[in-house]
């Protein structure tokens, strides 16, 4: 399976060498008629290569990063990773809360009502059971392992809250893209809890894993100031807890991509 660059919220992760739109390139292998190619590698099963990309979400007061990344909705408050791109079967979710500091209980009741808060706004049925399973993890970018999991560990960079990892076909004819999987990891460099009860000291955990599992079903960061409402918008805080329920702008693109 190809490794290509890492979109994280603006911020291109180094490859092999630089391409058009900021994607890096394998190698390149020469055919015994001399032309020069570039060729994704393959899986044994002869399914396409999946390409991957990083969001990270960011505490405010951070900057912006200089790519917001996917395809972006500018005043209608919503934007697509890759236009097309979705979950195309039902999905189960993985929840692993070692490292949490939260009952167990809570993180996965946080992540199925999280879920289902999209779940319930489309015809389509997005997400099927809630797991918990402590093998879950934060998988290496070029090896997946087939399931879309939650975990809690450290991230190595100042300022991010979480970040939803996402691998699928990207690129090409927008009918040909699609979502394979996602996994999601919230950084324990914050306190992690219900804000109802603990509005300054903790990152209300429903509130950020709705956000998070918005990008998991292919909507992309908003920056739009006018738009700082909406359950996307890229930036959030200690306390807030107004990313728990959608706002119209995110119906409308979960709709666009699941069906009304």
């Amino acid at each position: 399976m190809r490794k290509i660059v890492s979109f994280v919220l603006g911020v291109l992760i180094s490859g092999s060498g630089a391409g058009l739109g900021g994607m890096v390139f394998l190698p390149a292998k020469v055919v015994p008629s001399g032309q020069t190619i570039v060729a994704p590698e393959t899986a044994i099963d002869r399914s396409p290569a999946l390409d991957y990309i990083d969001i990270i979400h960011f505490k405010k007061g951070f900057a912006k990063p200089p790519w917001a990344g996917g395809d972006k909705g500018g005043p209608t408050c919503y934007g697509f990773i890759s236009k097309g791109a979705k979950l195309t079967e039902t999905e189960n979710l993985y929840v692993n809360d070692a490292n949490s500091l939260m009952a167990s209980t809570d993180v996965l009741s946080g992540v199925s009502n999280s879920a289902n808060t999209w779940d319930t706004e489309t015809v389509s049925t997005i997400f099927g059971s809630y797991i918990s399973d402590s093998t879950a993890n934060f998988d290496e970018g070029n090896s997946p392992d087939g399931k879309n999991e939650i975990s809690f560990g450290k991230y190595p960079q100042a300022g991010v809250i979480a970040v939803t990892r996402i691998w699928g076909i990207f690129y090409g004819p927008p009918q040909n893209r699609y979502i394979d999987q996602f996994d999601i990891l919230f950084n324990t460099a914050y306190s992690w809890g219900n804000a109802d009860t603990n509005l300054i000291s903790v990152m209300d955990f429903r509130n950020i894993a709705t956000h998070e599992i918005g990008h998991g079903v292919g909507l992309a960061d908003i920056y739009e100031t006018g738009c700082s409402a909406v359950t996307m918008y890229g930036y959030s805080d200690y306390g807030e807890i107004q990313k728990r329920s959608l706002e119209p702008a995110d119906i409308i693109g979960l709709q666009k991509l699941y069906g009304i």
